[in-house]
Parts: structure tokens; sequence; C-alpha cells
């Protein structure tokens, strides 16, 4: 996966040229902000920093994590830009360790992109470090809408069922919304994008 974002990113002249680069933020965060008003944020896989700019705007801590270096340079440009601070790190978020706890952890794009049962494993278990006591955890993940509904490339595809049961029992879901949207082949035509918020309750 590594490889192929950093040559999507390589060619890319502008965030505007990223398939996948959007300027509206997720409700699913905005929910998050609304639950906690002021605090540390992670931002994981941040790409461009669409979201970690947002958040910093807003007054949030905000550490923004991502392991393609071209996605971090977009990212600092357009924190510059906006002359708001980031946190940011180039680490790959499987190997990635750190003392802070935080409040939000945010989530576009990179739990849906591990196959691996270990790592996914690996991954919650790095989220639980990150997570304060009373953190939330906002995800966007991809939904496997039947049997059928899968592709041998792209995000993985995940019932709501199997994301909520693979969470359990340290974080509950409090909030969920779904939506169906065109996408290119060999990935679409379409998907559906679940968005998830979970509290920490052990």
């Amino acid at each position: 996966m590594k490889r192929f974002y950093e040559s999507t990113y390589k060619n890319a002249k502008a965030p505007e040229s990223l398939p996948w680069h959007t300027e509206e933020i997720p409700p699913i965060l905005l929910a998050a902000t609304e639950r906690i008003k002021i605090g540390k944020v992670l931002d994981l896989g941040c790409g461009a920093g669409v979201y970690a700019t947002y958040l910093a705007s807003k007054g949030y801590a905000v550490t923004a994590i991502d392991y393609v270096p071209k996605a971090l340079d977009m990212a600092r440009q357009r924190a510059e830009r906006q002359q708001v601070t980031v946190n940011f790190v180039e680490a790959d978020i499987l190997q990635w360790q750190t003392e802070v706890k935080f409040d939000i952890v945010f989530d576009r794009g990179c739990f849906h992109g591990i196959a691996d049962n270990e790592q996914r494993l690996k991954f919650k278990n790095n989220l639980l470090e990150w997570l304060s006591p009373t953190g939330v955890f906002a995800l966007t993940h991809f939904c496997r809408r039947n049997f059928f509904d899968w592709r041998p490339m792209g995000p993985r595809r995940k019932t709501r069922d199997e994301i909520d049961s693979f969470l359990l029992p340290e974080l509950r879901e409090i909030n969920y919304s779904d939506e169906v949207f065109p996408t290119p082949l060999p990935i679409g035509p379409t998907v559906k994008l679940g968005h998830y918020l979970f509290e920490r309750v052990a």
C-alpha cells in the first residue's frame, strides 16, 4: 500500500489531483468535535492535511501522522498558508508510539487499508494506547453490503457488525451513518462508506 500512495502523491501536481481529495469535513468528525469541544487530536493518515488544519483552526492541539513524505509536504504547506500549528509526524501508524493521550483519534483511510489480521489487531492495540480514557474514535471505513461486495484491490470492506465486534469490548459505537457514492472501476462502480463514532468504555 505504501508504494501505491507514494506513487499517487508523486504524480499529483496538487492536493486537488488526488483521487480521494475533498475539502468537505466528514459529519462524523464534526460529531466528535461536538462531543469533545477542545483537546488533543490525532489525525491518522493525514494526507494533504485538510482535516488536521481544520481542527487546528478550531483550537485543537493536533498531531497528524502519515508515512508518505510528499503528503506531509502538502500538509505543511497548507498549515503555513492557513497560519495554523500542527505537529506533523512522518511514521507508520503500526510502529509509531507516543506517551501523549488523545481526546479524539480520527481515521479516514488507514484501518480499511490494512488487510492482515495481525496488523489490524496491532492497529487496535495502538489505538487503545493513544486514546484517553474519556476519548472518542471517529472512523470512516468501506462497508461490505453483501457477500459479493468485494474487490481484489483497494480498501478492505467490512460490515457494520464486523467493525463493531472487532472494536468491542473496549470501544462502543455511539454514532453511525453511511452513504453510497460513485467511484471509478475497478474499485467501483459504487461504494458504501460507513461513518462511525466510538467512545471508550474499557
